[in-house]
């Protein structure tokens, strides 16, 4: 296990990936556009198939099975580099027919083994972070271990389990029976043309539900608040940004249905060849402006959520699933895709917005922690509970400022108090260098924890809200100090952290404060009950996946949760 065995894997890793590249490339010479919409089907069918239950029946009884359809996705930015980096300047028509069954079969199996490739390099990549070692096994041969991840582990499921809640019945702003009616005139306005492919009308009141429908969809995304509404970035309000996906959103969201809808009608065609459709890009400047988007704007919008050879080595360096709602077929056409939209139908909005506006961004950002304060007021709301409305600041003896309070919290029932650090990172996805960076961010907090605790001493929670001028009755007990961030907190193999502090998520917190156990004196419980759910994700069980790949083989151990809580 040494770095020598590590960059040997990751070029035999490169080389791989390079090599099933290549030979993709030559199956379609001279057919790239075919091959680039033979992928895009296959990843569309994929993102589809859960939202439609087409994937219902697969086996589920291993790590293999159950991560397919993940792999494939995964794939998608390595899958597609051969053929975008061709087809942009290709002028004239567009080749289009139905798929050939061996065609798509190539495709998902390329397009699986690609994501394949793509996780193991980021596996692979782990080891510089002291996440991961590998080791040699002779020619061509690979053991990957990795650490175990509980503090991120525990963090995923208390965000699945909150926007479980987020999503409950409530959600359901319309009954069976309307959805019925709705998806009867659906059926009315599609039919096929030729017997394979689809077309349909539409009317303003369908358009109208399924915007709905895609802002409610949208909410359980956490790019949706990335800033408020109201900030400017760039030309429009990154609300109005948002307004332009949703609108994108709800035409996918539509087509999903007709498509579906018309393989009832008409159980012949297949389905994955109606799901993905193209469109000439000036018929899609066309739609935005009839969507109400200023024709000034019309540019900028479209290179957004636009998939180019230009902009795909952003999604590959950071290993993530491109989530564009046009991709490049030509110089005058675009395939409109389903799987970025479904994948993240903001995602590629905000990268675009952080890259090309960044003062603004900038700007947007400085008032997170205003946001922050109001959401934990909401959370810890009175009469019980006072979150003042400010931060404060801590000041040494001879006046000068020690630092600041970004929230205070105080339970007027048990007289507790608990000074918080506010902390609000952009999302990182599955990017280590983003990963990396947060992680660093945030060990600053361990300077804010030292300054306090030091400064704190002796006093009480009374006498701390008398000093920061608080006209607040509070116990005996020391105040509890929190490093709140809004996403990530703890990171694996991190154990550097200040301990006189909690340091957990806002989903951690938002969890706990449902849990029965914290009800009673909950701003001293929450810190157990946070490293109590975690530990149900610390069992050290291993499995072993083993990849096999021209030339390479690779047995990556994993250390999972044998005994994960289940979410409620």
């Amino acid at each position: 296990m040494t770095e020598h065995s590590s960059r040997e894997l990751q070029q035999a890793l490169s080389h791989c990936l390079g090599a099933l590249q290549e030979r993709a490339s030559v199956a379609w010479r001279g057919r790239e556009q075919e091959g680039l919409t033979s992928l895009v089907r296959v990843l569309d069918f994929v993102a589809v198939a859960p939202f439609l239950d087409l994937d219902a029946g697969m086996d589920r009884t291993t790590w293999e099975s159950r991560m397919g359809s993940a792999m494939v996705l995964m794939g998608a930015a390595a899958g597609l580099r051969p053929f975008l980096s061709t087809v942009g300047d290709i002028p004239g028509g567009l080749p289009w027919g139905p798929s050939r069954t061996n065609a798509q079969q190539y495709a998902y199996s390329y397009l699986r083994e690609c994501g394949e490739l793509t996780f193991l390099r980021r596996m692979a990549g782990l080891e510089r972070y002291g996440l991961a070692t590998s080791q040699s096994l002779g020619p061509g041969r690979f053991r990957l271990e990795t650490a175990s991840s509980a503090p991120e582990q525990a963090l995923q499921a208390a965000l699945r389990a909150r926007r479980g809640r987020d999503e409950g019945p409530a959600e359901c702003v319309r009954t069976k029976a309307e959805w019925a009616g709705i998806h009867a005139r659906m059926t009315r306005y599609v039919d096929t043309p030729n017997g394979w492919f689809i077309r349909y009308d539409n009317d303003w009141n369908l358009v109208a539900i399924y915007r709905e429908e895609a802002r409610r969809f949208g909410r359980r995304f956490l790019e949706a608040e990335a800033l408020p509404d109201d900030a400017i970035v760039g030309d429009r309000t990154f609300g109005e940004w948002k307004q332009a996906c949703d609108q994108a959103l709800g035409r996918v969201l539509a087509h999903m249905d007709f498509a579906r809808l018309l393989k009832r009608k008409n159980p012949s065609i297949d389905l994955g060849d109606v799901l993905t459709i193209f469109a000439r890009k000036e018929d899609v400047r066309q739609v935005w402006e009839q969507a109400g988007v200023p024709a000034a704007r019309i540019s900028a919008t479209m290179r957004a959520l636009m998939l180019g050879a230009d902009n795909l080595d952003d999604w590959d360096g950071a290993f993530e699933t491109p989530t564009p709602f046009h991709v490049e077929l030509g110089r005058d056409f675009v395939l409109l895709p389903l799987f970025g939209a479904l994948t993240n139908p903001y995602f590629a909005l905000f990268r675009h917005l952080r890259q090309f506006y960044r003062a603004d961004w900038d700007r947007a950002v400085d008032r997170r922690e205003d946001v922050f304060r109001e959401d934990l007021a909401r959370l810890f709301s009175g009469p019980r509970y006072l979150v003042p409305s400010r931060g404060f600041r801590l000041l040494r003896d001879n006046g000068s400022l020690l630092t600041d309070i970004d929230a205070i919290v105080v339970d007027r029932q048990y007289g507790a108090v608990a000074l918080v650090q506010l902390k609000w990172h952009d999302i990182f996805g599955f990017s280590l260098t983003e990963r990396e960076s947060r992680r660093k961010n945030l060990a600053k907090a361990n300077e804010w924890t030292a300054r306090v605790a030091d400064w704190v001493g002796e006093r009480s929670s009374r006498d701390v809200l008398a000093r920061l001028g608080i006209d607040e009755a509070a116990s005996d007990r020391p105040p509890a100090l929190f490093v709140l961030a809004r996403y990530a907190a703890r990171f694996a193999g991190d154990d550097g952290q200040d301990e006189r502090a909690c340091w957990l998520g806002w989903p951690e917190m938002q969890h706990a404060m449902e849990e029965d156990e914290v009800a009673a004196d909950p701003l001293m419980r929450i810190p157990a009950q946070v490293m109590r759910h975690q530990r149900g994700f610390e069992a050290q069980a291993t499995q072993d996946v083993t990849f096999e790949f021209p030339s390479l083989e690779v047995v990556l151990q994993m250390h999972v949760s044998s005994r994960p809580p289940a979410d409620r």
